[in-house]
């Protein structure tokens, strides 16, 4: 009995070394967006993000702070906006000088006025559903 216990123990490990992994996560992570746009503002709602939520994320992928972001447009009137990260280290607080030099190109592109006012208009006409990371994975 003792024998026919640890030949199923040593086969079992053996089995489980032998396996291959057949997926594994892909480097970077995914922060998905997810915003619900009312009826007949989706234009408008694009013309804000651009001014803002588009050059912001322009000057940190210059900065290399983030890797790339993506703006997606659903046929149920969500707007979906991805922004990709190398990793989870890269999502911390910055550091004074990264806010300084953000802060100084981003007034290049808008007004600290003229943000606060399209920012402001964004609470009309959308509302933001959730907020998930996601890591991508790839099948071997």
């Amino acid at each position: 009995m003792r024998f026919l216990l640890v030949s199923m123990l040593v086969f079992s490990i053996t089995a489980f070394t032998q396996e291959e992994e057949s997926r594994e996560s892909a480097p970077g992570v995914i922060e998905l967006t997810v915003v619900k746009v009312k009826t007949n503002y989706i234009q408008d709602y694009l013309d804000g993000l651009e001014l803002t939520w588009v050059a912001a994320n322009q000057i940190q992928m210059d900065m290399g702070i983030i890797d790339g972001f993506n703006v997606y447009v659903g046929n149920n009137g969500h707007v979906y906006l991805s922004i990709t990260y190398p990793n989870y280290a890269a999502m911390d607080p910055w550091s004074d000088e990264q806010q300084a030099e953000f802060e100084k190109k981003f007034r290049k592109v808008i007004s600290e006025q003229d943000q606060k006012s399209t920012a402001q208009g964004y609470e009309d006409m959308r509302e933001i559903v959730r907020v998930e990371m996601l890591d991508r994975i790839i099948f071997n």
